[in-house]
């Protein structure tokens, strides 16, 4: 067998596929290109215990909180903690789900079923064929855009992929409204007035989040345990 031909065998494809050349040099030039950090970053994700981070990081802050401020530097004290908090969440929902899809063919095909956007993903004929570990790195680098910092995203995908039903969010996504003002403005909304932040509101944050994140650990742990 020729090399042609052994090229076509690998891509399934005829050599007398007039279209073959055309369509493979297409797909060569519309193919992501992964980066070495989109590698360390997979490798990072996979090595990491998500669950026991993020419950290591929330004990943190409420050992952090109860620090004795000074009057004049405690609502930017109060700031700095509410976006650390919920980017800590962020990135405990982002990570779990993209470790469980990247190590599961059956959560990868919900995944391209259930997700308009992920399902119009055109997968080029080289990564199709990819090793698994790189086709790994591939989905999780898409993934990790497309999701991480959208939490609009997040509930549909955990319900359709991992079959996990959150209770109310609506603490979440106040909170990350909050953040926003935290991170761009320093705390204070687009009138000028201070967000409402307080010792209170950080050990309420705390406690949904520590609740969520149970929630969630126990769902995953049903399916693979990581």
């Amino acid at each position: 067998m020729s090399d042609y031909q052994d090229l076509c065998a690998m891509y399934g494809r005829s050599p007398s596929d007039p279209d073959f050349i055309d369509d493979l040099i297409d797909g060569f030039s519309r193919e992501t290109t992964l980066e070495q950090e989109d590698y360390e970053w997979y490798e990072e994700n996979e090595n990491r215990k998500h669950y026991q981070l993020l419950v290591d990081q929330l004990e943190s802050v409420d050992i952090i909180r109860e620090l004795d401020v000074p009057e004049q530097a405690r609502f930017s004290f109060l700031v700095m903690i509410h976006a650390h908090v919920v980017s800590a969440v962020e990135g405990y929902l982002a990570g779990v789900f993209i470790h469980q899809v990247c190590n599961s063919e059956e959560f990868t095909r919900k995944l391209v079923e259930s997700d308009p956007e992920f399902s119009k993903r055109k997968f080029t004929l080289r990564e199709i064929y990819q090793e698994k570990e790189t086709l790994k790195v591939t989905v999780a680098s898409y993934l990790k855009d497309l999701i991480f910092h959208d939490l609009k995203k997040i509930k549909p995908m955990y319900e359709a992929v991992l079959n996990h039903k959150f209770s109310d969010l609506s603490w979440l996504f106040k909170a990350v409204e909050i953040r926003h003002h935290c991170v761009h403005r320093a705390g204070y909304n687009k009138d000028g007035e201070k967000v409402e932040i307080s010792v209170e509101s950080i050990a309420d944050l705390l406690n949904h989040a520590t609740d969520l994140a149970g929630e969630i650990d126990s769902t995953v742990g049903t399916v693979r345990s990581y």
